[in-house]
């Protein structure tokens, strides 16, 4: 076994050098390691029929929102929603525009009830296909992305939030809120099992719709995304991210991302 070990490291070493020399090799950040024990993602998965049935719920409360809105007096957010919802597909420009302007992201609007939501970008493959963060997770980046975290840096702090692309097969992004980028992702693997930045459910209150967490926080989940959650079962992994949803961000502000059941429900720390 130790002559093993020794022998692929002697063979990483080699390679090392043989990529370096190339000028492949990334010197800010190692390639990801998958070696470490991970979470299994989508063990249960969300079927497509409850996805569906989930983002119907949530445009219904959107409208619902809208017509509040509109009662008050002020059309402005109900025409962008309107454009946003019917832009033209071939047409990804246009709609990443509009996507700014009604989810507009900086870091002086950045809210959150959780700490954990600041990730560190650990690694990030030579091709910029792959990013592992801090916490163990891998996430596979858009190919039309890869380019903006060849410049990523250990001492960077990373966020996770939807992607509210209409158009995008990746349901999240990573901001980097050291260089101002957005790459659109998916997860890949989850974090290492029982890390020291893992999260993971130790008791639901489906009733309520409260969950805990194993750092002993308590938090509330939006009504409308009660179909996510009844799905989720204590010991389930959750990573923490922002909700930057133009309605509902500043009284839930945070998403947590199931990783047994891959879906993600808003919410917010109540003690």
């Amino acid at each position: 076994m130790r002559m093993k070990s020794l022998y692929t490291n002697a063979t990483n070493v080699l390679l090392c050098t043989l990529l370096s020399c190339a000028g492949v090799l990334q010197a800010e950040l190692p390639v990801p390691d998958v070696t470490k024990e991970r979470i299994e993602i989508g063990t249960r998965p969300f079927s497509l029929i409850e996805h569906t049935a989930l983002q119907e719920l949530r445009a219904t409360e959107e409208e619902e929102e809208l017509a509040q809105l509109q009662a008050g007096g002020s059309k402005t957010d109900e025409e962008e929603l309107s454009k946003l919802k019917h832009a033209d597909s071939i047409n990804p420009d246009a709609e990443n525009e509009l996507q700014a302007k009604m989810f507009p992201f900086t870091t002086s609007n950045l809210t959150t009830t959780h700490a954990g939501i600041y990730q560190a970008p650990l690694a990030v493959s030579a091709l910029g296909d792959t990013v592992e963060l801090m916490d163990g997770s891998i996430w596979s980046v858009s190919s039309n992305d890869r380019y903006k975290t060849f410049d990523w840096l250990t001492s960077d702090q990373i966020i996770i939030k939807p992607n509210h692309s209409l158009f995008s097969s990746y349901h999240y992004k990573l901001t980097n809120l050291s260089t101002k980028a957005n790459v659109a992702v998916n997860l890949s693997l989850g974090p290492i099992y029982n890390g020291v930045h893992t999260h993971w459910i130790v008791a639901i209150d489906y009733q309520n719709r409260q969950i805990c967490l194993e750092d002993g926080t308590v938090w509330s989940i939006k009504k409308s995304d009660r179909g996510a959650m009844n799905k989720w079962i204590v010991n389930d992994t959750v990573i923490i991210g922002v909700n930057d949803g133009y309605f509902s961000s500043k009284s839930n502000p945070n998403i947590l991302i199931n990783v047994n059941v891959l879906n993600y429900a808003r919410g917010a720390v109540m003690y």
